[in-house]
């Protein structure tokens, strides 16, 4: 069985060196790190997690906590774990769980994760995060803004996102509008529906009450709703619909194909995401790119310093989202 002594011996530096090469934020310069790991790799050492935290009571698990896991898990959360799991260092283990699953806080969370990330779509969420900071758990939440003392938060300008692809239409010539909605109990489908109300509002632009649709955060939702906007009367009916999600815009364009409608010639179709399908589609997606990448970076990150340092204060990032501008969208400047 291959030991620490014997990569230490190979590498020629202490025990004490290979131990901190494994160990997250410790004290060491890089390429002695990443020489460590080439020469542990060869020779098929792997560190003893357990053993080393009943030294450093640490349990080299993080939790992922969505606000559900369900089957059809729409494709952003599957997205946002991959990205959780990118960011945390080599050694830590991801335990991805549903906060609606949880019955017995101080017996499945409570002494289980050296920290916790929490990936929050609801209000619903609240007790939970509440348990969490009451417990003095290390926790960030990302994707949505919360009030806690004692917990970071990282989030998205979802406001922003709106904001910015309405006004992309407008300036494309778009006076006109229609929006698909996800579920109400979410915040984002709260935050970016009162957005898409009041940009259009400011700009001086339609959106009928009868062109605003509630749906769910997945394909099929954009697939049914859509029919509902195409079906209005001329009058109502608008030049440019704006979806709540990626999702939602794909299983539109899709029924539009169906009808034989033409995207963007007839009606143009928005998302809000930039998942990798949206290249993958004919036309391309415009959308807003959705900072899962930064959120679950950020949230790591200051997940950790949370668990190295034990803040008794909480902070907060908001990153600015950005639009990303493919063919879904039609100039009818000139029309």
């Amino acid at each position: 069985m291959v030991t620490i002594i014997d990569v230490a011996k190979r590498a020629g530096v202490s025990n004490t060196t290979v131990s901190r090469a494994f160990t997250p934020n410790s004290i060491i310069k890089e390429s002695t790190r990443q020489r460590i790991f080439k020469i542990a790799a060869e020779l098929g050492y792997s560190p003893n997690l357990s053993a080393r935290g009943l030294v450093t009571n640490k349990k080299f698990v993080i939790g992922a906590f969505f606000s559900r896991i369900h089957t059809h898990m729409s494709t952003y959360l599957s997205t946002i774990i991959s990205d959780v799991h990118d960011a945390l260092p080599e050694n830590y283990i991801l335990s991805v769980e549903g906060i609606d699953r949880v019955t017995n806080f101080d017996f499945q969370v409570k002494n289980r994760f050296d920290g916790i990330l929490v990936v929050s779509q609801s209000t619903a969420d609240d007790q939970f995060i509440a348990e969490l900071s009451k417990s003095n758990v290390p926790a960030v939440v990302i994707l949505r803004p919360i009030d806690a003392t004692n917990i970071d938060n990282v989030y998205s300008d979802d406001a922003a996102g709106i904001r910015k692809i309405v006004e992309y239409a407008a300036r494309n010539g778009h006076r006109k509008f229609g929006y698909i909605n996800g579920q109400t109990n979410y915040v984002a489908s709260t935050k970016r529906a009162a957005a898409m109300i009041k940009t259009c509002s400011d700009n001086q632009l339609s959106l009928d009450k009868d062109a605003i649709i509630d749906g769910s955060f997945n394909l099929k939702s954009g697939y049914n709703a859509i029919d509902k906007i195409i079906d209005l009367p001329a009058s109502k009916r608008p030049t440019c619909v704006v979806c709540a999600s990626d999702d939602i815009a794909l299983g539109a364009i899709r029924r539009c194909q169906e009808r034989k409608i033409e995207v963007p010639k007839e009606i143009s179709i928005t998302g809000f995401d930039n998942i990798s399908y949206d290249t993958a589609i004919t036309p391309a997606l415009t959308t807003i790119n959705n900072p899962f990448e930064g959120m679950a970076k950020y949230g790591v990150q200051m997940l950790f310093e949370r668990m190295d340092n034990h803040l008794s204060h909480n902070r907060v990032k908001i990153i600015e989202p950005k639009i990303i501008i493919r063919d879904s969208v039609a100039d009818i400047n000139e029309v």
